[in-house]
């Protein structure tokens, strides 16, 4: 078995991801083959970001400047950020907030679709994409066609962003643990992107990692309480419509015992598990089935 961090050495990821926790309740075999071979970007991952990003750019909170190394990305991460949680708070939605923190001594990272106020409480909201081609269905109907299998890793993910959103709004993960986890003091904006932040008008005195997460930190500490009930929203990639809505509520103490069973695998305390025999049927739209992976696979 390996030790402590010799799983994400081997992957070679500094961090996990969301979408890391919810892939282990698909295939946990299988999400760790795609760290290992590579993960293909096809036609429905496509699909899928240009409905995130169209609903993004329904809120204004992108700014047009190109990163050029790791600093400028995270520093054009946190701006979008802050306009995003700055909407939540004056207009009751923001899209594509990226979260941090950390369990057991590891870092987490997400991006949440939604948040948007309801009732005086924030609503966590992911969007899912699906290709129904043009035929959309009554909710009711539409929520069949996501299988139990599916939604059930839909579910963790958006617990997981509950989880860590509730964390920064605490204060149990702040710009402290983010600022010494990600090396922050050693970032330096490229002159190249500093002079995009000039063309676009942005004040020299938010030119500075310390300043930009601040004004986002500020902006969650605002935010409503968090509501424990999220929201899956299933929508049709091909029309942008939503075909199905699924509510999901959160408990602290369940979901944490999940984490718990989840993180084994992390920790080197176990190996990655194939899908059990009742959902072997998976396999079918595996790439690795009968090639890196034989678990299933009839000979």
């Amino acid at each position: 078995m390996e030790g402590s961090k010799g799983v994400l050495e081997r992957l070679k990821k500094n961090s996990i991801l969301a979408t890391d926790i919810a892939s282990q309740f698909w295939c946990e075999l299988q999400m760790e083959l795609n760290y290992i071979h590579g993960r293909e970007f096809n036609k429905a991952m496509a699909g899928g970001s240009k409905v995130h990003k169209e609903l993004q750019m329904e809120v204004a909170t992108v700014i047009d400047v190109e990163p050029q190394n790791y600093a400028d990305f995270l520093f054009k991460e946190a701006y979008e950020n802050y306009l995003s949680l700055k909407s939540l708070n004056e207009k009751g939605i923001g899209r594509e907030i990226k979260v941090y923190g950390s369990l057991n001594g590891y870092k987490f990272a997400g991006k949440i679709d939604e948040l948007n106020v309801r009732d005086g409480k924030v609503v966590i909201v992911e969007t899912k994409t699906k290709a129904l081609n043009g035929k959309l269905f009554e909710k009711n109907e539409g929520v069949k066609e996501i299988s139990d299998a599916t939604m059930r890793t839909h579910k963790i993910q958006i617990m997981l962003y509950r989880k860590m959103l509730g964390d920064l709004q605490s204060k149990e993960y702040t710009y402290k643990n983010f600022y010494n986890s990600y090396a922050i003091s050693k970032m330096v904006l490229s002159d190249k992107f500093i002079a995009q932040l000039e063309l676009i008008g942005i004040d020299r005195n938010l030119r500075n990692f310390d300043t930009i997460y601040s004004m986002g930190y500020e902006q969650i500490y605002k935010m409503a309480p968090i509501s424990d009930t999220l929201v899956i929203s299933y929508v049709d990639r091909n029309t942008g419509n939503e075909f199905a809505s699924v509510s999901v509520d959160y408990n602290k103490e369940s979901f944490d015992k999940i984490l718990v069973d989840a993180m084994a695998y992390w920790t080197g305390q176990r190996e990655a598990r194939p899908v059990v025999k009742e959902e072997a049927w998976k396999c079918n739209f595996c790439k690795f089935y009968g090639k890196e992976c034989k678990v299933w696979w009839a000979k």
